[in-house]
């Protein structure tokens, strides 16, 4: 049938054929329904164009159709837009557009669900954690059962330290994919920060004999937060035989600090390369335990390099210089962090530490104020937002 539509409109010359994005040329609304049909994936956007109209109005001089389509256009659903241009005409029976009417569901449903995680996983990676939430409860609203947007949240609330909360929503993940092994990892890091040490346990020794290296891995962890520092350590050197990473000899050297060790603290941190900005972090972080301010401030001025808009790095900085009593340079570098992040309550009560430092009472009291006041109402924020969850 559609054949021979073809060769019809290919003896009128006096049409100019539309050229589809792949190619094709067609000669007719027909064909253009036909294609549809058979493929709205490949097509999905062809028939929906103005240029499309604007070719059904000025080639095949059809008015009406052409109103039709903008219409159609205008539809916000893929679904509706799909099934109303498919119904142009009689072209094809209720029972043939039931075939595809699932489909074309499932379709936009599928797109839906992808677009608005996108949208989290963009919200996600600029620490906007609280709208990052609402974008993958939207998407749920498509896709109840997707293990990966429940993950998702769950770890936006890990990021909040909202941990029941991250709990329940990796609970609901792992109960759709019992297998999946980064949800289950996630639930031991949230068990361990609960200091839920024997349900923590439990699911580290269910752990695969594949899975060597996290078995090791969050033992570690688990030690650690036990302050067990001789087992944790023993721990964390097993893990290191299966992944040689800087990471691992990271937690080694907060083991060798916590036993006062300091020797061997040195000789892990002369092993790191300075790579990138989180290394840098987590080194100055023990210089600052071991009480080498100077170490730590090369450390996050290295860091600075790599980033210089990253407020965590001048509050860092703000805070050794403020210990080694560099109030000047502290001041600068609290201005820095308050300028990039003016609400967070590090920052602010970091600025009125260095006010005190300064002799500067009244401002180191209103600014404290400030924090305090920050800090209760988040807290009731948090209790609002728990009672609501539940």
């Amino acid at each position: 049938m559609v054949a021979s539509l073809k060769l019809a409109m290919v003896e009128d010359k006096k049409i100019s054929p539309y050229k589809l994005t792949n190619g094709i040329n067609i000669y007719s609304i027909e064909e253009a329904i036909y294609l549809f049909y058979k493929n709205f994936k490949e097509y999905s956007t062809d028939f929906f164009e103005d240029k499309f109209i604007n070719w059904v109005s000025n080639e095949l001089l059809n008015i009406d159709l052409a109103n039709k389509l903008i219409d159609i256009k205008k539809q916000q659903s893929f679904y509706q837009k799909s099934i109303d241009f498919l119904t142009l005409n009689n072209f094809y029976t209720l029972e043939e557009l039931e075939g595809i009417s699932l489909e074309l569901f499932n379709w936009e449903k599928r797109g839906q669900v992808e677009r608005k995680k996108i949208k989290g996983d963009r919200l996600f990676k600029e620490n906007m954690f609280e709208k990052a939430i609402e974008s993958y409860k939207d998407a749920i609203d498509f896709d109840v059962s997707n293990p990966i947007l429940y993950n998702n949240i769950g770890i936006c609330y890990i990021r909040l330290k909202q941990y029941d909360l991250a709990l329940a929503y990796l609970k609901k993940a792992i109960n759709i994919a019992p297998n999946n092994k980064d949800i289950i990892f996630n639930i031991i890091e949230i068990l361990i920060e609960k200091e839920d040490f024997e349900y923590a346990n439990k699911y580290i020794n269910s752990l695969e004999d594949d899975m060597l290296y996290s078995k090791y891995y969050y033992s570690g962890e688990l030690c650690f937060k036990q302050q067990l520092f001789e087992d944790a350590k023993s721990n964390y050197i097993k893990a290191y035989l299966f992944d040689k990473s800087y990471n691992i000899i990271l937690k080694i050297a907060k083991c060798y600090v916590n036993l006062n060790m300091y020797d061997k603290v040195i000789s892990c941190l002369n092993i790191i390369e300075d790579t990138n900005i989180e290394i840098l972090i987590a080194k100055s972080d023990i210089y600052e335990k071991l009480n080498n301010i100077p170490l730590a401030i090369k450390c996050i001025e290295k860091a600075n390099l790599y980033n210089r808009n990253n407020y965590i790095l001048w509050l860092k900085l703000a805070k050794y210089y403020r210990q080694e009593y560099n109030l000047l340079k502290a001041e600068a570098a609290i201005y820095k962090a308050y300028t990039l992040a003016p609400n967070n309550e590090q920052v602010l009560f970091e600025q009125s530490l260095i006010k005190k430092a300064q002799g500067k009472f009244k401002e180191y009291q209103s600014i404290l104020s400030k924090v305090v006041q920050k800090s209760s109402e988040e807290y009731r924020e948090s209790l609002y937002t728990n009672n609501n969850n539940k």
